[in-house]
């Protein structure tokens, strides 16, 4: 714990270095009117906090900047987070009502709070094997070309277009489906393709053709809805040329490539999966070397009580905490709103 004085002088030398992005000496904070302190005391109480591990300097006479472990006090024990403004959550709800689908939903999530933040945003999304299948119907497009509609979980609607090895009549699609909503309606999706898988054997041996090719059909568009989704998507990357720390052209090849191939990023998202709220990681707690001057910020969004995925921002260490945390913890709260839909 700090005494007020030390977090007085905290405090504004974070303002300052996250405002400016420049090494915070003791003169300026000592000319700032709220901290009324000589120059002498301002640099023994820097001395100080450059001991506790809490700031250090860049470069010999240059300065203090806040070190991980700084940041790390400055987010749990002296930042105020404000409220997004009254227009925030209206703008958020105008660009997200349009989005029917639930992945093109999580995707505009993920774009419009990259938008509002300046930052690279990303999504975990759900497990598609987990889904709940309610629905199937089929829809004839021409003799032996088949439209097939899946519904899940009451909220996302998915169709494929097959070709059937024969032409079908509508009362046959319609027998089929009766069959396949009878026994798979409830099912997640991984139950209702082993169920599929079972009864090949059956149907084959019963010599029941007609519903076996178009069983097959539907078995691989389940298997490609299961399939379809990457682990996570990562928008706006480019906002992360924006800023200095992050700008040199190494370092941005290496902070993409690792969004590329998911290095470390799923073990984070799966540790926000389990927690409560949002979470903020610092420097080396993201998990990895190349994350050494970001932050990510994350909150799980859900429906009923179900952890579905995970809504987040990846910026600078040095970000406006006090700003961005809150727009994380609306716009996945919106989003959630919107799921329920």
């Amino acid at each position: 714990m700090l005494n007020d004085r030390y977090q007085l002088l905290f405090r504004n030398l974070m303002g300052l270095y996250l405002n400016e992005g420049k090494p915070v000496g003791s003169t300026a904070l000592a000319r700032l009117p709220e901290v009324g302190l000589s120059s002498a005391t301002v640099r023994n109480v820097m001395a100080d906090l450059e001991q506790m591990g809490l700031i250090r300097s860049p470069h010999t006479s240059a300065g203090r900047v806040p070190t991980q472990k700084g940041y790390r006090f400055f987010v749990d024990s002296i930042a105020t987070f404000k409220l997004p403004s009254e227009g925030y959550e209206a703008s958020v709800r105008s660009a997200l009502e349009n989005d029917l689908n639930q992945d093109a939903l999580l995707q505009s999530a993920s774009r419009v709070l990259s938008g509002m933040t300046g930052m690279a945003s990303l999504v975990l999304m759900p497990k598609k094997e987990s889904e709940i299948l309610k629905y199937i119907d089929f829809v004839p497009l021409s003799e032996s070309r088949v439209l097939v509609l899946l519904v899940f979980n009451d909220r996302d609607a998915q169709n494929r277009i097959v070709e059937l090895d024969r032409p079908f009549k509508p009362e046959e699609l319609l027998k089929v489906s009766r069959f396949l909503n009878e026994h798979c309606s409830g099912k997640t999706l991984e139950q209702a393709r082993e169920f599929l898988v079972s009864r090949m054997a059956q149907i084959r041996e019963s010599a029941n053709e007609q519903m076996l090719s178009v069983i097959s059909a539907t078995d691989r568009v389940l298997q490609n809805q299961s399939q379809q989704t990457l682990p996570f998507l990562v928008t706006g990357k480019t906002k992360l040329l924006n800023y200095q720390e992050l700008a040199d052209s190494e370092r941005l090849k290496a902070l993409f490539q690792a969004f590329d191939q998911h290095n470390n990023m799923l073990n984070l998202l799966d540790k926000s999966m389990q927690a409560k709220g949002v979470q903020v990681f610092i420097g080396n707690e993201c998990g990895s070397d190349i994350y050494r001057d970001c932050s990510i910020i994350t909150r799980p969004y859900e429906i009923d009580g179900e952890t579905l995925g995970v809504l987040g921002v990846v910026g600078p260490s040095r970000m406006d905490y006090q700003k961005v945390v809150p727009k994380v913890d609306v716009t996945a709260k919106i989003l959630e709103s919107l799921l329920k839909k």
